[in-house]
C-alpha cells in the first residue's frame, strides 16, 4: 500500500507548473487593465479638483468684477492675487443702453425717462398671498400730452404663481382682467395684462397708475421686476431693470502651463438701482 502511495505520488510531479504560468498570465491580463484604470481615475480626479477649484476662482473673478462696476470704477483686467492657484483673467464686454422686457433685452427709445417702473412685493395676511403691486409714474416735460398705455406687466420669482381673478380684486387697476401668463427658462411666471383701445392714459393730471393683484408661493422672493409699454414710438418699453449691459468673462488658468481649468460667464445690468444679474454660467 505504501508503495503504491508513493507511485502516485511520483507520476504528479510536475501538473503544477502549468497552473503556476496560467495564473501568471491571468496576472498579467488582468494587472495592467487595472493599473490603466487607477491611473486613469487618479487623473480624472485631479481634473475634477482642479475644474472646482478654478470654477470658485473664475466666480471670484467676477465677483471682483460686479463690486468694480456697482461703484463705478474701471473693471479689472485680471485679479491681483492667485485663487486657489490659479491666475484669473476678466474680459468685460459693455454691449450698451438695454431695458429688460418680458425677458428680452431691448434698446430703449429716446423718451423712455419720460415714465417711470417700479414694483412692490409685500405679504399680505388677510389675504394668506403676496400683494404685488405694479406702479407706473409720469416723469414727462411740462407740457407734454398724456401718453397712452399698451401693456403692463411683471416677472415674479421663481416658485410662485399668480392668484386666479386677484386683479379684480382692485378696482382701479389699469386691467382687471386676467392677464397672459408666460415661463421663463428659470422657471418663473411672467405675467403681461395687454390693453385694447381706448388704451389708458396717463398724463400730468393723473400721474400715477397701479397694476395690482395676488401671488402665492415659497422659495426666495429675489428676482422679479416690472415693465410698461407706451403706445407711441418715442417712449416704447419701459423696464424696471435698466441701464448698461455688461458680459463678463471670467478664465482661471494654471500658472504653470496655462492650462485652462473653467470659465465663467456672467450677463448683468447695471443701473441706477444697482446691478441685475440676467444669467450665470459655467462655460467649461
Amino acid at each position: 500500500m505504501l508503495r503504491l502511495l508513493k507511485k502516485l505520488i511520483r507520476s504528479e510531479k510536475g501538473q503544477v507548473l502549468p497552473a503556476v504560468l496560467g495564473l501568471l498570465v491571468l496576472g498579467g491580463l488582468i494587472i495592467a487593465p487595472s493599473l490603466n484604470y487607477i491611473s486613469t481615475c487618479m487623473n480624472s480626479s485631479r481634473a475634477m479638483n482642479a475644474g472646482v477649484r478654478g470654477t470658485y476662482a473664475a466666480d471670484a473673478g467676477v465677483e471682483d468684477t460686479l463690486w468694480a462696476l456697482a461703484r463705478g470704477s474701471a473693471p479689472p483686467a485680471q485679479l491681483s492675487e492667485t485663487i486657489n492657484q490659479m491666475n484669473v483673467a476678466i474680459q468685460t464686454e459693455n454691449k450698451g443702453e438695454y431695458t429688460l422686457y418680458l425677458g428680452e433685452l431691448i434698446e430703449p427709445r429716446g423718451h423712455c425717462d419720460w415714465l417711470d417702473v417700479d414694483d412692490e412685493m409685500v405679504w399680505d395676511g388677510d389675504a394668506n398671498a403676496y400683494n404685488y403691486t405694479i406702479t407706473i409714474t409720469w416723469q414727462a416735460e411740462p407740457g407734454t400730452p398724456g401718453i397712452k398705455l399698451q401693456q403692463v406687466g411683471a416677472r415674479i420669482p421663481v416658485g410662485y404663481i399668480y392668484q386666479e381673478e386677484s386683479a379684480a380684486e382692485f378696482e382701479e387697476n389699469l386691467s382687471t382682467d386676467e392677464p397672459n401668463e408666460v415661463l421663463d427658462e428659470q422657471g418663473a411666471y411672467m405675467l403681461n395684462w395687454e390693453f385694447d383701445s381706448p388704451y389708458p392714459t396717463i398724463s400730468a393730471s393723473n400721474p400715477v397708475k397701479t397694476q395690482t393683484f395676488y401671488i402665492t408661493g415659497e422659495g426666495n422672493p429675489e428676482g422679479h421686476y416690472a415693465w410698461v409699454v407706451a403706445n407711441r414710438t418715442d417712449v416704447g418699453a419701459v423696464g424696471e431693470v435698466a441701464g448698461a449691459y455688461y458680459q463678463i468673462t471670467a478664465t482661471a488658468t494654471h500658472p504653470e502651463d496655462g492650462r485652462t481649468t473653467a470659465q465663467i460667464i456672467a450677463d448683468v445690468m447695471v443701473g441706477l438701482d444697482g446691478i441685475y444679474i440676467l444669467s450665470w454660467q459655467i462655460a467649461n
